[in-house]
């Protein structure tokens, strides 16, 4: 860091301010499959509660911002709780909150990190919209999940980071659900267009052939249940891959 970042820094933690309690920086946060302005509501949107969480005093984005501009843009992938602390150390403050919105799952999530000046952290992955959730309560969502990641710094106990074998396992085996569900898809959309033949490739008359034709009815509709299990067990677990990964991120 460059001896005028420094000043800076300096100069920006020591700013005169009413606001009792821990001092924390609430990151930009990271999109993933959302645009830039989605990704700033959602920020925007934890931002607010963490404002009206008590024992805080959450820095003014607009100083964030000019901070993490004048360590290079971005704050720099950290492998272990030195570096994460150091980073926390050079905003000049006791905590960092970053976040990633996710815009996945047909909804919108977000996942927080909360780092302290020990380079220790913990997370928490929160669905603020989506099928099956009741529209308006996006922020009672929010702030639910923020107080429980908030509370966590109570802790004495280390969250140890998840290992990048998990996550590489879980999304190959995603992998491999989906494309073995494309392929009975496959086998299926074939066995559909044999039926609409009429004879399904079924040959003989009377019982036999209603039991051929019953056999391959059933075969279809195997084939068609196998696919959408497989194809729906892929998408959870390159999800859950995905998810372990941005945790790992700056």
């Amino acid at each position: 860091m460059s001896l005028l970042s420094i000043a800076l820094v300096l100069s920006l933690a020591q700013t005169p301010t009413s606001c009792k309690g821990e001092r924390v920086v609430l990151v930009p946060f990271q999109p993933v499959a959302l645009s830039t302005t989605e990704a700033r509501e959602l920020e925007d949107a934890v931002r607010r509660v963490a404002e009206s969480t008590s024992g805080m005093c959450l820095e003014p984005r607009a100083e964030t911002v000019t901070k993490v501009r004048a360590q290079g843009g971005r704050l720099v992938g950290c492998v272990d709780a030195a570096c994460r602390g150091a980073q926390v150390l050079a905003l000049g403050v006791d905590r960092v909150v970053r976040g990633v919105a996710l815009g996945v799952g047909g909804g919108r999530s977000v996942a927080l990190t909360l780092v302290d000046r020990a380079g220790l952290e913990s997370h928490t992955l929160v669905q603020l919209s989506g099928e099956g959730l009741p529209s308006g309560l996006e922020e009672a969502r929010a702030r639910e999940a923020f107080s429980t990641l908030w509370s966590s710094r109570l802790s004495s106990h280390k969250v140890e980071r998840p290992s990048r074998a998990l996550p590489t396992v879980m999304l190959a085996a995603g992998g491999v659900a989906l494309a073995a569900g494309v392929g009975f898809g496959l086998a299926a959309r074939r066995s559909e267009t044999r039926l609409a033949g009429g004879t399904a490739g079924c040959t003989g008359e009377g019982e036999a052939f209603r039991s051929c034709f019953e056999g391959r009815i059933q075969e279809g509709r195997k084939q068609a249940r196998t696919a959408n299990v497989l194809m729906g067990a892929g998408a959870l677990l390159g999800l859950g891959g995905a998810v372990f990964f941005i945790w790992e991120l700056p």
